[in-house]
């Protein structure tokens, strides 16, 4: 049997008298190798298939990382044509043999069982949305930690097994430096608690790499055919998403206007939502996998598999295009682009050498094709890149799906980024500290900016030089091993190599203006492809043959202590693998508690649960004794102590002095945070300490800026203590951040906000802005026509001259139209309207305003048409007005459906408090509280809108559910 002729593990053996295909399979990975090179699938080239290699096979101790160099034998990755007719021979004979007693068999199904396992395993993990951002926080965040320490359990078993190390490739070392880096970074962390998170998911993905590079079943291209499948089951899930909102939209459309040519396609591209962990990190997914689909559609061993990367593709640029992540679409670009050049020189680097020809610049690119001329093709390209662009930027017509607003807040994130990358020079803030530390030097955009929107500029804030020069010496690690492989290896290992190294640039240019680093996905998929260059590198044929792919512990004392030396990383590794779940054991044993107090206290003033509020404070306390660093488990006990002396009556000091202990335990574990200031101002407030209280309200409403919550929070402490000037500034503050706040109906729930709403409204930014205030009054008449529209006139006037001084504002026109409306002028109002869409198609709160205008011209049709565009752009009032131009008890079923959705996702209309949950749940890691503030009457300032809204549903839909406050 063919099975006879491999070589044992470090001692090869000439072979001169076997056939090429012998040969081949003196390799560890023979029988895999060989199916990807004979030429009888297409290849033609090995180089194996070169009878001087066979003949005199250089000599090797196996103990040596470096193979034997075959670089300069000639025709070393080609045969002549005579020798590949015999080499095509020799493989259906092996086949025949192999298939005689059924091993290939077997040996097929174990690497197809090994295949879905690993493609499964990595899809959960890019499938899957980040634990933080779902409701079900630490029973997600504790399968996660499963998954890894099962794959990390398989994996040590294996090695103890086999009596082996981790690694052997030139990244052990640099690997090594990398998590050094950020142990250092985490140790000098300003907020070290928060960095350990991010430091614990780092070492999870080294973990992963070393697993798939070393479990036994899988190869290089196995791992690459995984990649590819996960990138396709991605995509189609994304246009499946997509497609059930197309299909919303249609249900939606044939039930108010009927279906026909001019309404078929939605007002605006739709955007993929719900897949992997942000639409921008499915875009980076789909960014590394598009060079592998590429180069698969060009040379692959069979046809269907042509066939698939074809499809793979097709879907996958679909959904690229979906996730709307222009940084996306210029990384699939480059890698693509990358990729296709890189194929080209390999074949023709392979045909020179497969003649015996030196490399010259002439035989590997086209005729004619001189340095000049790449250089000219390369500026000409980026000439019409920037054209189309600069035509785009200029263009009258933007739609808001290409031009979203997002610009300024990375331009803002990467100013940010760059001043705390300074001032933390050498360690860095420490690992996800930019978003704690982000209000400080800037605070612009809160819900934008939870990482610096760079993924390099995200690591030097995180890690400083060190982790910089960490970084390069991976990048110049793998590198080598892709150089190495592309030098010394058969054809399809050349073109894999280059499919990784594509891969991974264009990756690194959509992390130009996006960042990878604080997300669970694309850490996975780096090690993915980590593990296919390891691989790739491991099978190189000369260093299989040499080696084994793997170095074997050896027992005896001479020869263990001879390569102690180069195995110290590999031990270092195989040690460090345990301090992951060490860590994730003490963290997540906290979070239990903390997930337990937080379903009880939910459960308090139940009937059936009678004590469960005492019992969530127990629990809650036992989670800040297991962990009393985490700034969240501190802050929601002190809140849930406030929380119970109010309800008890205010009777029981010993709680609130508690409450006060552990919110300022908050507050100084992170200075920061304008709700744990808030909280602490709120219980200084009931503890009687009014000047404390006063302080605090002061911080809060200093580092809230736009955070409307907790400004109107202590809004009601300055009101509750008495101090009325600073009530009124403090409620003007929470108007000016959202205006929509003018027309709640909080406004009326006391006798100071009632007597003062004159003053509050006047000293905030509604008596500033005449589009706003004018604006506002047309609001607050359409609800109430007592409401007095005077200074309307005065506001029509400032309106046009702001209109005038900036056109693009298209939110300002809007107000102008509404003003105009008002007072009986729908011509130019129609035309400020017009102008709005016409600029923007997909501006909501225009289509709102132009169905109103053909509402009052009597077109109710057309007015219904931009409402139900207005509805497709998560224009809550829009649907509100659709269903209420429908008699009582008419109302199509599917418009009450589509506004309860919208507004329970948290729509415009609902004021949902984004950042709070945005700061505790990706900035700490963990979730947060249900209420993030200790409850009060600032729970009940929500615009008029969302109450029109739940009252309109109450009537569309007797006995539906209530939507929650």
């Amino acid at each position: 049997m063919l099975h006879g002729l491999m070589v044992p593990r470090g001692r090869p053996q000439p072979l001169c008298c076997l056939p090429a295909v012998a040969c081949r399979l003196s390799s560890s990975t023979a029988n895999d190798t060989f199916r990807h090179v004979t030429p009888a699938r297409g290849a033609a080239d090995g180089p194996c298939y070169n009878s001087a290699i066979c003949e005199e096979p250089a000599t090797h101790d196996p103990a040596s990382p470096t193979p034997p160099d075959t670089r300069h034998a000639p025709g070393r990755i080609g045969a002549s044509m005579s020798d590949l007719a015999g080499a095509r021979g020799a493989a259906a004979a092996a086949d025949r043999a192999v298939n005689a007693d059924g091993s290939q068999g077997w040996q097929r199904i174990g690497r197809g069982a090994a295949l879905v396992v690993a493609g499964g395993w990595i899809g959960y993990f890019l499938f899957t949305g980040m634990p933080q951002l779902t409701l079900e926080v630490y029973p997600r965040t504790v399968t996660l930690h499963i998954l890894i320490g099962a794959l990390a359990a398989v994996y040590v078993v294996w090695l103890a097994a086999s009596r082996r190390l981790p690694g052997g490739t030139p990244l052990d070392l640099a690997l090594l430096g990398f998590i050094a880096a950020y142990a250092v970074a985490t140790y000098t962390s300003l907020y070290w608690r928060v960095s350990l998170e991010q430091t614990l998911m780092v070492g999870a993905a080294i973990i992963v790499f070393y697993a798939l590079s070393g479990l036994p079943g899988l190869t290089a291209q196995q791992l690459a055919r995984a990649l590819m499948l996960v990138g396709a089951a991605l995509s189609l899930y994304a246009l499946w998403v997509v497609g059930n909102d197309y299909a919303d939209y249609l249900r939606l459309t044939r039930s108010v206007e009927g279906l026909h040519a001019s309404n078929i396609f939605p007002p605006t591209v739709p955007r993929v939502h719900d897949v992997s962990d942000n639409p921008n990190i499915l875009a980076m997914l789909l960014v590394l996998a598009m060079p592998f689909y590429t180069l698969t559609v060009y040379r692959a061993p069979s046809r269907w598999e042509r066939v698939a990367a074809a499809g793979g593709v097709v879907v996958g640029a679909m959904a690229l295009f979906l996730t709307l992540s222009r940084g996306g679409w210029a990384g699939a670009a480059t890698g693509i682009a990358l990729a296709i050049a890189g194929a080209w020189l390999t074949m023709r680097v392979a045909e020179q050498e497969r003649a015996g020809r030196p490399l010259r610049w002439g035989d590997v690119l086209p005729r004619g094709l001189t340095p000049t001329a790449v250089a000219a093709i390369g500026g000409a390209l980026a000439l019409v890149a920037f054209g189309t662009l600069a035509f785009l930027a200029r263009s009258s017509t933007r739609p808001g799906w290409l031009f979203r607003s997002s610009l300024s807040p990375r331009e803002d994130a990467w100013s940010t980024g760059w001043h705390i990358f300074r001032d933390h020079l050498w360690t860095g803030a420490g690992p996800n500290s930019f978003g704690l530390l982000y209000n400080q030097y800037s605070g612009k955009f809160p819900v934008h900016t939870l990482h610096a929107h760079n993924g390099f500029l995200q690591l030097a804030d995180d890690t400083g030089l060190l982790g910089i020069a960490a970084l390069a010496a991976v990048v110049a690690a793998a590198g080598y091993m892709l150089y190495r492989t592309w030098r010394e290896g058969a054809v399809e290992q050349r073109l894999l190599a280059v499919a990784c190294a594509a891969a991974l640039i264009g990756f690194g240019v959509h992390n130009i203006v996006d960042a990878g680093n604080i997300w669970k996905a694309p850490a996975i998929a780096l090690a993915l492809v980590g593990a296919i260059i390891a691989r790739n590198y491991l099978e190189r044929p000369a260093r299989a043959a040499a080696t084994g792919g793997a170095t074997r512990i050896d027992g005896r004392a001479a020869r263990l202590a001879r390569r102690l030396a180069p195995r110290a990383p590999r031990v270092a590794l195989l040690a460090l693998m345990v301090v992951p779940f060490l860590g994730w054991y003490r963290i997540d044993a906290a979070h239990h508690d903390y997930w337990l107090a937080m379903e009880h206290f939910n459960q308090r003033g139940d009937p059936q649960h009678p004590g469960a509020g005492a019992q969530a404070i127990a629990e809650m306390q036992d989670a800040v004794n297991a962990d009393t660093s985490m700034m969240v488990y501190q802050l929601q006990l002190g809140q849930m102590q406030a929380t119970a002396y109010e309800e008890s009556g205010r009777h029981d000091s010993a709680l609130i002095a508690a409450a006060v202990v552990h919110l300022r335990r908050a507050v100084a574990l992170d200075p920061r945070s304008d709700l744990a200031h808030a909280d602490l101002a709120r219980a200084y407030q009931l503890a009687g300490h009014a000047d404390a209280a006063a302080a605090e309200a002061a911080k809060t409403r200093f580092i809230a800026r736009d955070h409307v919550q907790p400004v109107l929070m202590v809004g009601e402490v300055y009101e509750d203590l008495g101090r009325q000037e600073d009530a009124i500034n403090t409620y003007a503050q929470a108007v000016s951040i959202n205006a929509s706040l003018a027309d709640a109906t909080f406004w009326q729930q006391t006798a100071f906000r009632r007597a003062h709403f004159g003053e509050i409204l006047a000293r905030s930014s509604l008596g500033i802005n005449p589009c706003t205030h004018g604006a506002y009054l047309v609001a607050a008449h359409a609800a109430e026509p007592s409401s007095s529209l005077a200074g309307l006139v005065a506001d029509a006037d400032g309106c046009r001259l702001l209109v005038f001084s900036d056109p693009n504002n298209l939110t300002q026109r809007v107000a102008l139209a509404q003003i105009l409306m008002q007072q009986g002028n729908f011509a130019d109002a129609f035309a400020h309207l017009e102008a709005a869409v016409r600029r923007q198609p997909d501006f909501g709160p225009a289509r709102t305003e132009l169905g109103r205008w053909y509402q009052a011209k009597g077109q109710i049709a057309q007015a219904r048409r931009q409402w139900v565009i207005g509805g497709q752009l998560q224009e809550p009032e829009s649907l509100l007005l659709l269903g209420e131009s429908y008699p009582a008890g008419q109302v199509p079923a599917d418009v009450a459906a589509r506004l309860r959705a919208l507004v329970a996702a948290g729509g415009a209309a609902q004021q949902a408090d984004l950042i709070s949950i945005l700061y505790y749940r990706m900035k700490n890691d963990r979730v947060s509280p249900v209420v993030p503030l200790i409850p009060g009457g600032w729970q009940q300032a929500e615009p008029r809108l969302y109450t029109q809204v739940r009252e309109a549903l109450r009537r569309w839909q007797p006995g539906a559910p209530e939507l929650p406050r």
